[in-house]
């Protein structure tokens, strides 16, 4: 007769047997450490180099800084040959450089009559133009004084707020359109036949110049270099600039040392390739 104690035991050993049992069977098995495939990290999202890179951004930002200092030092750095052209080349560079950085990343073609007039002659019919329309507000102004709606007078037609110099075919526009108001309005500043000859012959000396073609043509020809390459010209042309200021104004002098700085040159020794 079995002892009813090993009755138990037995029944309790069973029933642990086929819970294991049902266990393997129903629990998915699992891998020794060792055969665990490694956890996969998500690959960091790749990124998009915008099209201009922060040292290329410096790059434009020191070329506008010597260009300001060679503008305001023009006539001594004649005498190493950076003569205005030569500053005005290194202005088209950096505007065309400054233009992409400030667009979506795609550089855009222009056309020959797309840049702004900048020639001696496109500078002086453009103050005067300039001043025409300041005549107008004054004048706008003065009578608007009394709040009489009857005696205002309508700077209509003046192009105020229109940009005037936005290139050359604008700019002739601009100036006949002008010129024909102050015929025709009794303006401060403009009310004898002198003062409109004047501006008359300005405007002749710009259609005579032909300087602001050529220019636009360079940069034209700026615009359909890559952004690398427009790089490289920029700089080249930056730092002739500044090496003719290191000739000039050597860095053994320290009476030189502020001016040196505006060029972005080294205060205590000569400038490097």
């Amino acid at each position: 007769m079995v002892h009813p104690n090993l009755i138990g035991h037995r029944r309790r050993d069973a029933f642990i047997n086929t819970e294991l049992i049902l266990a393997e069977f129903l629990t998915p098995s699992t891998m020794p450490d060792s055969a665990t495939p490694p956890a996969v990290t998500p690959a960091a999202p790749a990124r998009t180099r915008g099209y201009y890179q922060q040292v290329q951004l410096d790059d434009i930002a020191l070329a506008e800084v010597v260009l300001a200092a060679g503008r305001s030092n023009a006539a001594d750095l004649v005498e190493q040959d950076i003569d205005a052209s030569y500053l005005d080349s290194l202005a088209a560079a950096a505007v065309e450089a400054r233009k992409r950085a400030t667009e979506t990343g795609q550089a855009k073609e222009v056309s020959e009559d797309s840049t702004e007039t900048t020639s001696v002659s496109a500078k002086a019919l453009y103050t005067a133009l300039q001043k025409i329309q300041s005549s107008a507000k004054q004048k706008h102004k003065m009578l608007a004084e009394d709040g009489d709606p009857t005696t205002n007078f309508p700077t209509d037609g003046y192009l105020i707020g229109v940009r005037l110099n936005a290139n050359r075919s604008a700019l002739l526009q601009s100036s006949n359109t002008l010129i024909a108001r102050i015929k025709a309005d009794d303006l401060p500043g403009f009310k004898t036949p002198q003062k409109i000859t004047a501006v008359e012959a300005l405007l002749t000396a710009y259609k005579d110049d032909k300087s602001d073609q050529a220019g636009a043509i360079k940069e034209k020809e700026l615009a359909r270099l890559d952004r690398d390459d427009l790089l490289h010209v920029l700089n080249t042309r930056r730092s002739a600039v500044q090496h003719a200021a290191d000739a000039i104004w050597p860095w053994s002098d320290e009476a030189h040392r502020p001016i040196r700085k505006t060029f972005g040159l080294p205060l205590t020794r000569p400038m490097g390739m």
